[in-house]
Protein backbone atom coordinates (compact mmCIF):
# COMPACT_ATOMS: atom_id res chain seq x y z
CA UNK A 1 0.00 0.00 0.00
CA UNK A 2 1.43 3.45 -0.90
CA UNK A 3 2.68 5.59 1.98
CA UNK A 4 0.05 8.34 1.51
CA UNK A 5 -2.82 5.82 1.66
CA UNK A 6 -1.33 4.28 4.83
CA UNK A 7 -1.11 7.70 6.45
CA UNK A 8 -4.71 8.51 5.52
CA UNK A 9 -5.95 5.13 6.83
CA UNK A 10 -4.06 5.61 10.10
CA UNK A 11 -5.55 9.08 10.49
CA UNK A 12 -9.10 7.84 9.95
CA UNK A 13 -8.54 4.94 12.36
CA UNK A 14 -7.28 7.34 15.05
CA UNK A 15 -10.36 9.58 14.64
CA UNK A 16 -12.68 6.57 14.71
CA UNK A 17 -11.21 5.32 17.97
CA UNK A 18 -11.43 8.77 19.55
CA UNK A 19 -15.13 9.07 18.65
CA UNK A 20 -14.63 12.44 16.96
CA UNK A 21 -16.29 13.38 13.69
CA UNK A 22 -14.18 14.17 10.67
CA UNK A 23 -15.04 15.85 7.43
CA UNK A 24 -15.07 12.40 5.84
CA UNK A 25 -18.13 11.37 7.89
CA UNK A 26 -20.22 14.49 7.50
CA UNK A 27 -22.84 14.83 4.77
CA UNK A 28 -21.69 17.32 2.16
CA UNK A 29 -24.94 17.59 0.23
CA UNK A 30 -28.70 17.53 0.74
CA UNK A 31 -31.48 15.51 -0.95
CA UNK A 32 -32.45 18.54 -3.06
CA UNK A 33 -36.04 19.06 -1.93
CA UNK A 34 -37.46 22.44 -2.98
CA UNK A 35 -38.59 24.25 0.16
CA UNK A 36 -39.92 27.78 0.71
CA UNK A 37 -40.42 29.13 4.24
CA UNK A 38 -40.70 25.60 5.64
CA UNK A 39 -43.22 24.54 3.00
CA UNK A 40 -42.64 21.98 0.27
CA UNK A 41 -42.82 23.49 -3.22
CA UNK A 42 -42.30 20.59 -5.62
CA UNK A 43 -45.43 20.41 -7.78
CA UNK A 44 -45.38 21.72 -11.35
CA UNK A 45 -49.20 22.06 -11.42
CA UNK A 46 -50.79 25.17 -9.93
CA UNK A 47 -53.71 23.19 -8.52
CA UNK A 48 -51.21 21.13 -6.48
CA UNK A 49 -48.71 23.88 -5.69
CA UNK A 50 -49.43 24.05 -1.94
CA UNK A 51 -50.41 21.51 0.70
CA UNK A 52 -53.86 23.09 1.36
CA UNK A 53 -54.64 22.94 -2.37
CA UNK A 54 -53.51 19.33 -2.58
CA UNK A 55 -55.51 18.27 0.46
CA UNK A 56 -58.65 19.91 -0.94
CA UNK A 57 -58.11 18.22 -4.31
CA UNK A 58 -57.39 14.78 -2.83
CA UNK A 59 -60.53 14.94 -0.69
CA UNK A 60 -62.67 15.85 -3.71
CA UNK A 61 -61.13 13.05 -5.76
CA UNK A 62 -61.56 10.59 -2.88
CA UNK A 63 -65.31 11.22 -2.93
CA UNK A 64 -65.66 10.21 -6.58
CA UNK A 65 -67.21 6.71 -6.80
CA UNK A 66 -64.53 5.30 -9.13
CA UNK A 67 -61.60 6.70 -7.15
CA UNK A 68 -63.23 5.78 -3.84
CA UNK A 69 -63.76 2.20 -4.99
CA UNK A 70 -60.21 2.02 -6.27
CA UNK A 71 -58.75 3.23 -2.96
CA UNK A 72 -60.94 0.92 -0.91
CA UNK A 73 -59.92 -2.01 -3.11
CA UNK A 74 -56.30 -1.20 -2.25
CA UNK A 75 -56.64 -0.41 1.45
CA UNK A 76 -59.28 -2.84 2.71
CA UNK A 77 -57.26 -6.04 1.99
CA UNK A 78 -54.24 -4.49 3.72
CA UNK A 79 -56.39 -3.39 6.63
CA UNK A 80 -58.03 -6.81 6.92
CA UNK A 81 -54.67 -8.63 6.88
CA UNK A 82 -53.88 -7.10 10.27
CA UNK A 83 -50.57 -7.49 12.12
CA UNK A 84 -48.83 -9.86 14.52
CA UNK A 85 -45.99 -9.32 16.98
CA UNK A 86 -42.94 -11.56 16.64
CA UNK A 87 -40.44 -12.25 19.39
CA UNK A 88 -36.81 -11.18 18.92
CA UNK A 89 -34.37 -13.73 17.51
CA UNK A 90 -32.81 -14.40 20.94
CA UNK A 91 -36.14 -15.74 22.22
CA UNK A 92 -35.07 -15.30 25.85
CA UNK A 93 -37.59 -14.92 28.70
CA UNK A 94 -36.91 -11.18 28.48
CA UNK A 95 -37.66 -11.22 24.74
CA UNK A 96 -40.91 -13.11 25.33
CA UNK A 97 -41.98 -10.71 28.09
CA UNK A 98 -41.22 -7.72 25.84
CA UNK A 99 -43.27 -9.28 23.02
CA UNK A 100 -46.26 -9.82 25.31
CA UNK A 101 -45.95 -6.26 26.62
CA UNK A 102 -45.86 -4.78 23.11
CA UNK A 103 -48.93 -6.82 22.16
CA UNK A 104 -50.60 -5.54 25.33
CA UNK A 105 -49.91 -1.95 24.26
CA UNK A 106 -51.53 -2.62 20.90
CA UNK A 107 -54.59 -4.24 22.51
CA UNK A 108 -55.22 -1.69 25.29
CA UNK A 109 -55.01 1.78 23.77
CA UNK A 110 -57.17 4.38 25.53
CA UNK A 111 -60.35 5.31 23.61
CA UNK A 112 -58.70 4.18 20.41
CA UNK A 113 -58.22 0.79 18.82
CA UNK A 114 -55.29 -0.38 16.77
CA UNK A 115 -57.75 -0.90 13.92
CA UNK A 116 -58.70 2.77 13.93
CA UNK A 117 -55.03 3.81 14.03
CA UNK A 118 -54.23 1.42 11.16
CA UNK A 119 -57.02 2.94 9.12
CA UNK A 120 -55.69 6.43 9.85
CA UNK A 121 -52.15 5.36 8.91
CA UNK A 122 -53.26 3.99 5.54
CA UNK A 123 -54.37 7.52 4.70
CA UNK A 124 -50.76 8.03 3.59
CA UNK A 125 -51.63 6.13 0.40
CA UNK A 126 -54.02 8.74 -0.95
CA UNK A 127 -53.08 11.81 1.13
CA UNK A 128 -49.34 11.29 0.64
CA UNK A 129 -48.37 11.19 4.29
CA UNK A 130 -49.60 10.52 7.81
CA UNK A 131 -48.55 12.07 11.13
CA UNK A 132 -49.73 10.62 14.43
CA UNK A 133 -48.47 11.93 17.75
CA UNK A 134 -47.52 9.18 20.22
CA UNK A 135 -49.18 9.73 23.60
CA UNK A 136 -47.93 7.72 26.61
CA UNK A 137 -49.39 7.20 30.08
CA UNK A 138 -48.01 5.69 33.30
CA UNK A 139 -50.02 2.75 34.58
CA UNK A 140 -50.14 0.74 37.77
CA UNK A 141 -47.07 -1.37 36.99
CA UNK A 142 -44.92 1.76 36.78
CA UNK A 143 -44.34 1.41 33.05
CA UNK A 144 -45.07 3.98 30.35
CA UNK A 145 -47.80 2.50 28.16
CA UNK A 146 -49.13 3.52 24.78
CA UNK A 147 -52.24 5.59 25.42
CA UNK A 148 -53.01 6.38 21.78
CA UNK A 149 -51.54 7.58 18.51
CA UNK A 150 -53.46 10.76 17.84
CA UNK A 151 -53.63 11.72 14.14
CA UNK A 152 -52.65 15.20 13.01
CA UNK A 153 -54.82 16.05 10.01
CA UNK A 154 -52.88 17.03 6.87
CA UNK A 155 -55.14 20.06 6.36
CA UNK A 156 -53.88 21.46 9.70
CA UNK A 157 -50.17 21.12 8.86
CA UNK A 158 -48.56 24.53 8.50
CA UNK A 159 -44.89 23.81 7.72
CA UNK A 160 -41.86 21.61 8.49
CA UNK A 161 -38.35 21.95 9.90
CA UNK A 162 -35.30 20.20 8.43
CA UNK A 163 -31.85 19.60 9.85
CA UNK A 164 -28.56 20.33 8.08
CA UNK A 165 -28.72 17.00 6.25
CA UNK A 166 -32.19 17.62 4.80
CA UNK A 167 -34.07 15.33 7.19
CA UNK A 168 -37.44 16.57 8.50
CA UNK A 169 -37.30 16.90 12.29
CA UNK A 170 -40.40 18.91 13.24
CA UNK A 171 -43.90 19.51 11.94
CA UNK A 172 -45.91 22.64 12.76
CA UNK A 173 -49.65 22.28 13.21
CA UNK A 174 -52.21 25.09 13.24
CA UNK A 175 -54.72 24.01 15.83
CA UNK A 176 -58.30 24.47 14.54
CA UNK A 177 -59.58 25.32 18.04
CA UNK A 178 -57.11 28.04 19.09
CA UNK A 179 -55.67 28.96 15.65
CA UNK A 180 -52.21 28.85 17.23
CA UNK A 181 -49.27 27.11 15.53
CA UNK A 182 -47.51 24.51 17.67
CA UNK A 183 -44.29 22.59 16.84
CA UNK A 184 -44.37 18.80 17.20
CA UNK A 185 -41.06 16.86 17.12
CA UNK A 186 -41.26 14.03 14.60
CA UNK A 187 -39.21 11.92 17.01
CA UNK A 188 -42.41 11.73 19.10
CA UNK A 189 -44.61 10.78 16.17
CA UNK A 190 -45.45 8.00 13.78
CA UNK A 191 -44.66 9.72 10.49
CA UNK A 192 -45.30 7.85 7.23
CA UNK A 193 -44.37 9.47 3.91
CA UNK A 194 -45.60 7.42 0.94
CA UNK A 195 -42.95 7.56 -1.78
CA UNK A 196 -41.29 10.56 -0.15
CA UNK A 197 -38.88 11.34 -2.96
CA UNK A 198 -35.91 13.52 -1.96
CA UNK A 199 -36.88 13.11 1.68
CA UNK A 200 -40.22 14.84 1.13
CA UNK A 201 -42.11 14.56 4.46
CA UNK A 202 -45.39 15.08 2.61
CA UNK A 203 -44.76 12.08 0.36
CA UNK A 204 -46.64 11.75 -2.91
CA UNK A 205 -50.27 10.76 -3.15
CA UNK A 206 -51.23 7.97 -5.54
CA UNK A 207 -54.02 10.35 -6.62
CA UNK A 208 -51.48 12.64 -8.27
CA UNK A 209 -51.13 10.22 -11.19
CA UNK A 210 -54.91 9.75 -11.26
CA UNK A 211 -55.69 13.46 -11.54
CA UNK A 212 -55.81 13.58 -15.35
CA UNK A 213 -58.22 10.63 -15.87
CA UNK A 214 -60.33 11.82 -12.91
CA UNK A 215 -60.52 15.33 -14.41
CA UNK A 216 -61.70 14.01 -17.77
CA UNK A 217 -64.22 11.61 -16.23
CA UNK A 218 -65.61 14.35 -14.01
CA UNK A 219 -66.14 16.76 -16.92
CA UNK A 220 -67.43 14.10 -19.28
CA UNK A 221 -69.98 12.98 -16.68
CA UNK A 222 -71.12 16.59 -16.26
CA UNK A 223 -71.36 17.00 -20.03
CA UNK A 224 -73.37 13.78 -20.32
CA UNK A 225 -75.75 14.84 -17.56
CA UNK A 226 -76.28 18.31 -19.06
CA UNK A 227 -76.82 16.83 -22.49
CA UNK A 228 -79.49 14.46 -21.18
CA UNK A 229 -81.18 17.20 -19.16
CA UNK A 230 -81.16 19.70 -22.01
CA UNK A 231 -82.05 17.38 -24.82
CA UNK A 232 -83.38 20.10 -27.12
CA UNK A 233 -81.41 19.27 -30.24
CA UNK A 234 -78.88 22.02 -29.81
CA UNK A 235 -78.16 25.34 -28.16
CA UNK A 236 -81.03 27.86 -28.19
CA UNK A 237 -80.19 31.14 -29.94
CA UNK A 238 -82.33 34.27 -29.69
CA UNK A 239 -82.19 36.47 -32.83
CA UNK A 240 -83.18 40.10 -32.30
CA UNK A 241 -84.52 41.43 -35.58
CA UNK A 242 -82.91 44.43 -37.19
CA UNK A 243 -84.43 47.71 -36.14
CA UNK A 244 -86.02 46.22 -33.01
CA UNK A 245 -85.02 47.70 -29.66
CA UNK A 246 -85.29 45.50 -26.54
CA UNK A 247 -85.13 47.22 -23.18
CA UNK A 248 -82.75 45.95 -20.49
CA UNK A 249 -85.53 44.43 -18.38
CA UNK A 250 -86.81 42.23 -21.18
CA UNK A 251 -83.24 41.35 -22.22
CA UNK A 252 -82.47 40.11 -18.68
CA UNK A 253 -85.63 38.02 -18.68
CA UNK A 254 -84.71 36.56 -22.06
CA UNK A 255 -81.19 35.65 -20.86
CA UNK A 256 -82.55 33.93 -17.76
CA UNK A 257 -85.08 32.02 -19.81
CA UNK A 258 -82.39 30.79 -22.21
CA UNK A 259 -80.15 29.71 -19.32
CA UNK A 260 -82.93 27.69 -17.70
CA UNK A 261 -84.36 26.24 -20.90
CA UNK A 262 -84.79 22.48 -20.60
CA UNK A 263 -86.98 19.78 -22.05
CA UNK A 264 -89.50 18.99 -19.28
CA UNK A 265 -93.24 19.28 -18.64
CA UNK A 266 -93.06 23.10 -18.61
CA UNK A 267 -90.65 23.57 -21.48
CA UNK A 268 -91.55 26.78 -23.30
CA UNK A 269 -90.35 30.33 -23.81
CA UNK A 270 -92.22 33.53 -24.78
CA UNK A 271 -90.06 35.96 -26.72
CA UNK A 272 -90.45 39.74 -26.70
CA UNK A 273 -91.65 41.41 -29.90
CA UNK A 274 -89.06 41.29 -32.65
CA UNK A 275 -87.14 38.32 -31.16
CA UNK A 276 -86.91 34.99 -32.98
CA UNK A 277 -85.77 31.79 -31.20
CA UNK A 278 -83.98 29.15 -33.28
CA UNK A 279 -81.92 26.05 -32.31
CA UNK A 280 -78.20 26.04 -32.95
CA UNK A 281 -77.08 22.50 -33.65
CA UNK A 282 -73.74 21.01 -32.68
CA UNK A 283 -71.18 19.46 -34.97
CA UNK A 284 -72.13 16.67 -37.31
CA UNK A 285 -69.73 14.15 -35.72
CA UNK A 286 -71.28 11.97 -33.01
CA UNK A 287 -69.35 10.91 -29.88
CA UNK A 288 -70.17 8.15 -27.42
CA UNK A 289 -69.55 9.97 -24.13
CA UNK A 290 -70.21 6.84 -22.10
CA UNK A 291 -67.48 5.00 -24.01
CA UNK A 292 -65.03 7.81 -23.28
CA UNK A 293 -65.92 7.70 -19.59
CA UNK A 294 -65.44 3.93 -19.54
CA UNK A 295 -62.03 4.30 -21.15
CA UNK A 296 -60.77 6.80 -18.58
CA UNK A 297 -62.17 4.71 -15.75
CA UNK A 298 -60.14 1.74 -17.00
CA UNK A 299 -57.06 3.96 -17.10
CA UNK A 300 -57.65 4.84 -13.44
CA UNK A 301 -58.04 1.21 -12.39
CA UNK A 302 -55.03 0.19 -14.44
CA UNK A 303 -52.87 2.68 -12.52
CA UNK A 304 -53.09 0.39 -9.46
CA UNK A 305 -53.29 -2.88 -11.47
CA UNK A 306 -56.98 -3.24 -10.58
CA UNK A 307 -58.30 -3.35 -14.14
CA UNK A 308 -59.56 -6.86 -13.44
CA UNK A 309 -62.44 -5.19 -11.55
CA UNK A 310 -63.61 -3.60 -14.80
CA UNK A 311 -63.01 -6.78 -16.78
CA UNK A 312 -65.42 -8.60 -14.53
CA UNK A 313 -68.06 -5.88 -14.82
CA UNK A 314 -67.83 -5.79 -18.60
CA UNK A 315 -67.70 -9.58 -18.97
CA UNK A 316 -64.74 -9.30 -21.32
CA UNK A 317 -61.09 -10.26 -21.16
CA UNK A 318 -59.24 -13.51 -20.78
CA UNK A 319 -58.64 -15.45 -17.57
CA UNK A 320 -54.88 -15.12 -18.02
CA UNK A 321 -55.17 -11.35 -18.17
CA UNK A 322 -57.26 -11.30 -15.00
CA UNK A 323 -54.77 -13.58 -13.21
CA UNK A 324 -51.83 -11.43 -14.31
CA UNK A 325 -53.53 -8.27 -13.13
CA UNK A 326 -54.29 -9.82 -9.76
CA UNK A 327 -50.64 -10.85 -9.33
CA UNK A 328 -49.44 -7.29 -9.85
CA UNK A 329 -52.27 -5.99 -7.66
CA UNK A 330 -51.15 -8.28 -4.82
CA UNK A 331 -47.61 -6.94 -5.18
CA UNK A 332 -48.98 -3.40 -4.85
CA UNK A 333 -50.91 -4.35 -1.69
CA UNK A 334 -47.79 -5.88 -0.14
CA UNK A 335 -45.84 -2.77 -1.13
CA UNK A 336 -48.44 -0.54 0.50
CA UNK A 337 -48.54 -2.69 3.63
CA UNK A 338 -44.78 -2.34 4.02
CA UNK A 339 -44.94 1.41 4.67
CA UNK A 340 -46.76 1.47 8.03
CA UNK A 341 -45.15 -1.79 9.19
CA UNK A 342 -41.66 -0.47 8.53
CA UNK A 343 -42.37 2.83 10.28
CA UNK A 344 -43.85 1.10 13.35
CA UNK A 345 -40.67 -0.93 13.74
CA UNK A 346 -38.40 2.06 13.16
CA UNK A 347 -40.27 4.72 15.13
CA UNK A 348 -42.99 3.39 17.44
CA UNK A 349 -41.37 0.25 18.90
CA UNK A 350 -38.01 1.89 19.82
CA UNK A 351 -39.88 4.89 21.27
CA UNK A 352 -41.94 2.68 23.59
CA UNK A 353 -38.94 0.70 24.86
CA UNK A 354 -36.82 3.85 25.23
CA UNK A 355 -39.33 5.03 27.86
CA UNK A 356 -39.08 1.67 29.65
CA UNK A 357 -35.30 1.07 29.51
CA UNK A 358 -34.90 -1.46 32.32
CA UNK A 359 -38.31 -3.13 32.24
CA UNK A 360 -37.23 -6.33 30.47
CA UNK A 361 -33.89 -7.69 31.70
CA UNK A 362 -32.31 -10.19 29.36
CA UNK A 363 -34.00 -8.75 26.26
CA UNK A 364 -31.73 -9.30 23.23
CA UNK A 365 -33.65 -7.14 20.77
CA UNK A 366 -36.91 -5.41 20.05
CA UNK A 367 -39.96 -7.48 19.17
CA UNK A 368 -41.12 -6.92 15.62
CA UNK A 369 -44.49 -5.96 14.17
CA UNK A 370 -45.24 -8.05 11.08
CA UNK A 371 -48.04 -7.61 8.55
CA UNK A 372 -50.42 -10.47 7.87
CA UNK A 373 -50.98 -12.21 4.57
CA UNK A 374 -52.47 -9.78 2.05
CA UNK A 375 -54.96 -10.92 -0.54
CA UNK A 376 -56.96 -14.05 -1.13
CA UNK A 377 -55.33 -17.48 -1.27
CA UNK A 378 -55.62 -19.32 -4.59
CA UNK A 379 -57.04 -22.51 -3.06
CA UNK A 380 -57.12 -24.44 -6.34
CA UNK A 381 -53.51 -23.54 -7.11
CA UNK A 382 -52.42 -24.38 -3.57
CA UNK A 383 -54.03 -27.84 -3.67
CA UNK A 384 -52.55 -28.60 -7.09
CA UNK A 385 -49.11 -27.57 -5.89
CA UNK A 386 -49.36 -29.79 -2.81
CA UNK A 387 -50.68 -32.64 -4.93
CA UNK A 388 -47.79 -32.48 -7.38
CA UNK A 389 -45.02 -32.02 -4.80
CA UNK A 390 -46.36 -34.76 -2.49
CA UNK A 391 -46.69 -37.35 -5.26
CA UNK A 392 -43.19 -36.49 -6.46
CA UNK A 393 -41.94 -37.04 -2.88
CA UNK A 394 -40.60 -33.50 -2.77
CA UNK A 395 -42.82 -32.66 0.18
CA UNK A 396 -43.89 -34.74 3.18
CA UNK A 397 -46.88 -33.20 4.98
CA UNK A 398 -46.81 -32.92 8.77
CA UNK A 399 -49.25 -31.75 11.41
CA UNK A 400 -47.83 -28.22 11.22
CA UNK A 401 -48.21 -28.19 7.45
CA UNK A 402 -51.78 -29.37 7.67
CA UNK A 403 -52.59 -26.73 10.30
CA UNK A 404 -51.28 -24.08 7.92
CA UNK A 405 -53.20 -25.42 4.91
CA UNK A 406 -56.41 -25.66 6.92
CA UNK A 407 -55.95 -22.06 8.04
CA UNK A 408 -55.33 -20.86 4.47
CA UNK A 409 -58.44 -22.52 3.02
CA UNK A 410 -60.67 -21.78 6.02
CA UNK A 411 -61.16 -25.43 6.99
CA UNK A 412 -61.88 -26.59 10.58
CA UNK A 413 -58.94 -27.34 12.87
CA UNK A 414 -57.49 -30.85 12.83
CA UNK A 415 -58.89 -33.23 15.43
CA UNK A 416 -56.59 -33.97 18.36
CA UNK A 417 -56.80 -37.75 17.88
CA UNK A 418 -55.29 -37.36 14.40
CA UNK A 419 -52.18 -35.53 15.60
CA UNK A 420 -48.95 -37.48 15.77
CA UNK A 421 -50.00 -39.81 12.99
CA UNK A 422 -47.61 -40.52 10.15
CA UNK A 423 -48.79 -40.07 6.60
CA UNK A 424 -48.44 -42.53 3.72
CA UNK A 425 -49.14 -41.30 0.23
CA UNK A 426 -50.71 -43.84 -2.12
CA UNK A 427 -51.05 -43.54 -5.86
CA UNK A 428 -54.59 -42.60 -6.79
CA UNK A 429 -56.72 -44.82 -9.04
CA UNK A 430 -56.77 -42.09 -11.68
CA UNK A 431 -54.42 -39.16 -12.50
CA UNK A 432 -54.68 -35.97 -10.50
CA UNK A 433 -55.90 -37.63 -7.30
CA UNK A 434 -54.12 -39.23 -4.39
CA UNK A 435 -54.92 -40.41 -0.91
CA UNK A 436 -53.07 -39.84 2.35
CA UNK A 437 -53.47 -42.56 4.94
CA UNK A 438 -52.66 -41.83 8.54
CA UNK A 439 -50.75 -44.66 10.21
CA UNK A 440 -49.90 -44.69 13.91
CA UNK A 441 -46.16 -45.13 14.37
CA UNK A 442 -45.36 -47.81 16.99
CA UNK A 443 -41.86 -48.68 18.20
CA UNK A 444 -40.30 -46.70 15.39
CA UNK A 445 -42.03 -48.71 12.62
Amino acid sequence: MPTKQKQRLNKLTTYARSGKKTQDTRAKGVPGLTVSAGRVAESYLTIMSTLPKRVKLWKEMRDHPTIGTLLDACMLPVFKAGITVEVAAGNTPGDQAATEWLQGNIDSMHRQTWRSHYEDALECFWMGFYVGEIILEKRGDGRMWLKNISPRAPETIEKWTWDDEGVATEVYQRRPDTKTVVPIPLSECVHIAFRGRKGNPEGESILKSLYRPWYFVKNLENTEAIGIERDVGGTPVAEIQEGVSVDSGNLDKLENALKDLRNDETSYIITPPGVKLVPFGGGSKMYDINQSIERWQKVSLGRVFAQFLKLGMDSVGTQSLVQGSQDFFTLLLEYLQGYPVEVWNQQLVPYLFAHNPSAFPGMTGYPKIVGGKVGKVDIEGLIKSLDTSTKAKLFTPSDTDEDWVREQIGAPEMQDDLRGMDREVEQAPYPGMYEIKRVEVLNGH
